[in-house]
């Protein structure tokens, strides 16, 4: 008897064995056969992959073409299932994402995850109890996410302690924004005058219009031409104002409405079109329309964002101009008006541009914030900045010993401008899922980011030419950082006075005269200041000053 019962004993512990291994072997599939999942090996990236598929299916509140995300994703969320077990899919719209928003609360039809959400909106949710206080689970699940935000993620919290959202792309990252751009072979024809002051630049623009009046169509070309994004804050930093505002000895803000230099800013702005150097459709243009005119070589010079110009510039002509040579584009300069310290252009918020917050329907929060809290880590941000390693379209290799290279091929690709873009992308899915990570220069080594193609600034001539001649017109605007909440009685007036100068602006620049300029920009002012200017001002002081305080 006790034989056979050994025996017994001897084959059911074998068949337990077998099944055991079977359900290694079968991993987290086994659980679709009512046996116990088993837990996977840590993979290369240090990554334990979770027993059950972890997942994070968001909505990212900015409008975009859905299909166009699709595509890119679909290679990368099937690498970050397979090697991760975590199913990570984004959903994105081509309609208002405020309107998408609010219908989503509304309906109650949001999902566990969105990224995106700015401060109001955020604070919006949180009324609404619809999102969930992350600082439990980060101090729980979020080491690398505490390290990384070091004695900043205090300023995440509210005043209760609680953590509605992490930031999306914060840290500093030392490259231009905002700059003046100038046709740089129609420049050479002049023989490269200096150009240290806004009259400079406006009588070069005015000389090189007078050598190329027409294009080869007959097309008359402008000095400037703006899209209708165009940034007047950024556009009057030259006269040493900080994101449309002067600032005192104290710390005190006042508006630029209300500044002898935004009054000059915008006169100077009203003599390009009033000697017809500036593009009647400077406001109205689509971005579409706006590059045909640069690529039809009818524009001089610009005030924006430096990859405007290269995208609408020589990106085109060197594909379609048979005689193009690298002369043929546009390089990005600074200079500031002779009483301004000095030109203030882009404009850096370290605390990022918005947040990803969990909401009431996130399955499995704690093992969310578990591979968020990887991405955090440098390695993370390499991978969701990068994207897929080891393939042909990779932008980089990894190694099993944690050794990681940039892949050189790609890399000659984007230095020499062929690099396709559109085809890695989709084959690699790099910064498809933005959801926490930072943009600033890596702690591990202070020199790369998420962004691949600012890596490698230093060994592109251009890049690096243009970092050195906008290099002091960088700056840290983290604490000026405003919120206007909802609930904040100055919201409204401050949306009003934001929507006034955005129609306001337009009329004072393509005023037919001076005077008529003047009394405009006076108007303007005036109807700014009814609205309720000065509460605004001294709001944005009194949140200035408290956010410096809280440094020290």
């Amino acid at each position: 008897m006790k034989r056979k019962t050994a025996l017994l004993m001897t084959f059911v512990l074998s068949a337990t064995l077998v099944l055991s291994a079977c359900g290694k072997d079968e991993g987290t599939n086994a659980g679709n056969s009512g046996e116990t999942p088993v837990q996977k090996e840590a993979n290369e990236f240090g990554w334990q992959p979770p027993v059950k598929p972890t997942k994070i299916h968001f909505y990212q509140a900015e409008q975009g073409n859905p299909n166009k995300i699709d595509k890119k994703q679909a290679a990368f969320h099937d690498y970050l299932l397979e090697n991760f077990n975590v199913d990570v899919k984004r959903s994105t719209l081509d309609v208002d994402p405020r309107e998408k928003l609010n219908l989503m609360l509304v309906s109650s039809d949001y999902p566990g995850v969105i990224a995106g959400l700015d401060d109001s909106q955020m604070s919006q949710w949180k009324a609404q109890k619809k999102i969930i206080d992350l600082a439990p689970l980060i101090d729980q699940y979020g080491p690398n996410i505490k390290k990384a935000l070091g004695a900043r993620y205090e300023s995440y919290l509210d005043e209760d302690g609680k953590l509605w959202g992490l930031p999306r792309g914060w840290g500093l990252l030392p490259i231009p924004d905002f700059t003046a751009h100038i046709r740089w072979d129609w420049y050479q024809e002049l023989g490269a005058p200096k150009i240290e002051t806004p009259d400079d630049y406006y009588n070069v623009m005015k000389q090189m219009v007078a050598k190329h009046p027409t294009n080869e169509k007959g097309e008359k070309t402008y000095a400037l031409s703006w899209n209708a994004d165009v940034r007047v804050n950024s556009a009057l930093g030259f006269w040493g104002l900080k994101d449309g505002f002067k600032e005192d000895a104290n710390k005190n803000l006042t508006h630029w409405l209300n500044t002898e230099e935004g009054k000059q800013g915008v006169l100077y702005y009203n003599k390009f079109f009033l000697e017809g150097l500036m593009d009647p459709d400077a406001f109205i243009n689509k971005f579409d329309d706006w590059k045909i005119k640069f690529s039809n070589e009818r524009i001089a010079g610009h005030i924006g964002p430096w990859w405007q110009s290269l995208n609408a510039g020589h990106e085109v002509w060197r594909t379609t101009d048979p005689n193009y040579t690298e002369d043929k584009r546009y390089v990005q300069i600074a200079f500031k008006a002779p009483e301004a310290e000095q030109a203030y252009l882009s404009a850096k918020n370290t605390h990022g541009w918005n947040y990803t917050v969990l909401t009431d329907k996130a399955e499995s929060p704690e093992d969310i914030i578990k591979f968020l809290d990887f991405t955090m880590t440098p390695l993370g941000t390499r991978l969701m900045g990068w994207g897929i390693p080891n393939i042909e379209d990779s932008y980089w290799n990894y190694n099993t010993d944690g050794t990681w290279s940039f892949n050189e091929t790609q890399k000659a690709a984007l230095l020499a401008g062929d690099l396709d873009y559109e085809r890695t992308e989709t084959a690699n899915g790099s910064n498809i899922f933005w959801l926490a990570y930072p943009q600033g220069l890596m702690s591990d080594d202070n020199k790369s980011t998420a962004w691949y193609d600012q890596n490698f600034n230093n060994e592109d001539k251009w890049k690096k030419m243009m970092n050195e001649n906008v290099a002091d017109t960088i700056y840290d605007n983290t604490e000026r950082r405003i919120v206007f909440s909802p609930e904040n009685p100055l919201t409204i007036k401050n949306q009003q006075i934001e929507d006034l100068i955005k129609s306001g602006f337009p009329k004072v620049v393509m005023s037919k005269s001076e005077a008529e300029a003047i009394k405009n920009f006076e108007e303007l002012r005036d109807k700014a200041n009814k609205l309720g200017l000065a509460d605004i001002e001294a709001f944005r002081t009194e949140s200035y000053k408290n956010n410096l305080a809280k440094l020290k």
